[in-house]
């Protein structure tokens, strides 16, 4: 496959406009299930995937009215309509039962298109036929859960069936004439890349027409979650999984379409992965990634929600800022904390440390105050300026900082100046007069990825070069870096919140500077317990891993003298 076909852009061409789904529980439960509505599949939730808007119950044109009323109100929909047959296994009764169920429910609306969720083992010759007879008057498809093409996989999830089933089901539907699309799940147990590009090579010489594509979901309270499982998935984050997705359906015929790309599911009830990207921005990213392959590097670069850009990092997995807002994030996590405004209006010049200097987002939001200002920003990765450059138009200031500090290190308009100090952060910052800037803005990755510029000791070093009336901010609110402020001699409090639940983080030696005190629990947590224990790095040249096994031990020798892993008052 080298361009990507939707179905829904397949169904709004042959209709005439787009379609939306309705979503019916037939109430049918699993046959993998435990008294049909037990435990089954590892990964399955308990609503076996029911709409949102139903309650289970089967009151079945009651069903069609609530979601035709809901996908009014929310899309604007009109008819006709797709019968989604999506909750548990739609074909798990007898095929006299299942005539009944689906003839109620597709006379209560008008509804031109159907689609029935299955399983390989629940589908009998008899059902089939059914289905058949339906597609004489409906454009019928069956998504079929099929998941991995590896035996081993699917003895591992508890799916109840091997791929051979998966292949007797699609041929004998195909056979019937019904379109049959599979449902396909990226990251289960104990797979990994390949293994996954092997399933779309098993699929792709099979006759299904489309396919269900999305990561695996740890969900809060199914057997995945469970600290018997024996295999503890990651979780994919968006790029790994736009990697391995796009990696899947290159593998598949050009005719085939693609039915859904995401998962879905209430924020908090996903245990792991933890996305950053919306659906909307992720398939946006995903479309580029797939038709331009050739523009893959070392940095991805996205829009945040208010309108700024940012890239990801592979080797940290993380973004270099909040999707709720770059430039907002820059705002409202160290200009506005910093009170940086009110300095640069007294007249007398403001001496900033930027550490983290990225993609220069605080920078110029520093610039754009005006007044006299000076800038030393710490950057170690120089591909960092590279991509970030070609982010910004030309002439923008952005550009115009990030050109200048590329070509030689030091950028200078109106009355400021930026000076870049290239290499290691923990470097430099041994080499600071004491007392010398007036702001510290602290940016790095996050110090469960990044804790050698979150350690005790840079953060004391940090300390040092502050002034007594000076501020340091960061968006982290991390228990092991605040604990590191605490333990030296700083006051600390919070910024508003924005992008996160938790507000970012203030310090000074003046308690009065930081505008959000922090509550005692948190400060109870931070210094009576092993949360927040900070990162050790005495040399400050360890490296992430030596910081995180100091880490380790040292807390293993607060527990051992009775600190408590979590404070609780």
């Amino acid at each position: 496959m080298d361009q990507l076909h939707f179905f829904s852009d397949y169904i709004a061409r042959k209709y005439g406009k787009r379609l939306y789904r309705i979503g019916i529980d037939l109430a049918l439960g699993c046959p993998n299930r435990v008294n049909r509505f037990g435990p089954g599949c590892v990964f399955c939730s308990e609503d076996g995937n029911r709409a949102r808007h139903l309650a289970r119950k089967l009151d079945l044109k009651g069903q069609v009215a609530a979601g035709i009323a809901y996908t009014a109100q929310r899309y604007g929909a009109e008819a006709p309509y797709i019968a989604y047959f999506q909750a548990f296994t739609s074909t798990h009764a007898p095929a006299e039962e299942l005539r009944r169920l689906y003839g109620e429910v597709l006379e209560s609306a008008p509804f031109a298109v159907v689609i029935i969720g299955t399983r390989p083992d629940a589908l009998p010759p008899e059902t089939v036929r059914l289905l058949a007879e339906l597609a004489e008057r409906y454009e019928v498809w069956v998504e079929l859960g099929v998941q991995s093409a590896h035996d081993a996989t699917l003895e591992l999830i508890r799916r109840g069936h091997d791929f051979a089933a998966v292949e007797r089901a699609v041929r004998a539907l195909d056979a019937a004439g019904i379109a049959v699309g599979c449902h396909v799940i990226a990251g289960l147990p104990g797979e990994n890349r390949a293994m996954f590009v092997e399933t779309a090579r098993k699929i792709a010489v099979l006759p299904f027409r489309a396919v269900k594509l999305h990561p695996l979901l740890t969900i809060r309270g199914t057997a995945l979650a469970s600290a018997d499982f024996p295999v503890k998935p990651a979780g994919l984050n968006e790029y790994e999984y736009a990697d391995w997705a796009a990696a899947f359906l290159r593998e598949l015929p050009e005719d085939r379409l693609i039915m859904r790309l995401t998962a879905e599911a209430e924020p908090e009830q996903v245990i792991t992965p933890k996305w950053w990207m919306s659906k909307g921005q992720f398939l946006a990213f995903f479309h580029e990634k797939f038709l331009h392959p050739e523009q893959d590097g070392a940095f991805e670069s996205v829009m945040t929600a208010d309108g700024s850009p940012t890239l990801y990092h592979p080797g940290f997995r993380q973004h270099f800022h909040t999707l709720a807002g770059a430039a907002t994030e820059a705002e409202r996590k160290f200009v506005i904390p910093s009170r940086l405004r009110e300095r640069l209006a007294a007249g007398k010049p403001v001496r900033v440390l930027d550490v983290g200097f990225g993609l220069g987002v605080n920078c110029a939001a520093a610039l754009r105050c005006g007044g006299p200002l000076e800038i030393i920003t710490l950057e170690n990765d120089p591909r960092v300026l590279g991509a970030a450059l070609r982010l910004y138009p030309g002439g923008s200031l952005e550009h115009r900082l990030i050109a200048a500090l590329d070509s030689g290190n030091v950028f200078a308009e109106n009355g400021c100046r930026v000076e870049l100090i290239p290499g290691d952060a923990r470097d430099a910052a041994g080499t600071f007069e004491p007392q010398s800037f007036d702001v510290i803005f602290q940016d790095g990755f996050s110090p469960d990825c990044n804790p050698e510029l979150w350690s005790y000791d840079f953060v004391r070093a940090l300390a040092r070069a502050l002034k007594p009336g000076g501020v340091l901010v960061s968006y982290s609110s991390a228990y092991p870096y605040r604990g590191a402020l605490l333990r030296a001699g700083l006051a600390v409090g919070e910024s508003e919140p924005f992008g996160r639940k938790r507000g970012g983080t203030v310090a000074a030696f003046d308690p009065s500077l930081p505008p959000l005190p922090l509550p005692e629990k948190e400060r109870g947590i931070i210094l009576a317990s092993t949360a927040g224990t900070p990162f050790r790095d005495p040399s400050l040249h360890g490296t992430r891993e030596e910081l995180f096994r100091r880490r380790e031990a040292l807390v293993a020798r607060l527990r051992r003298r009775g600190v408590p892993k979590w404070f609780r008052k």
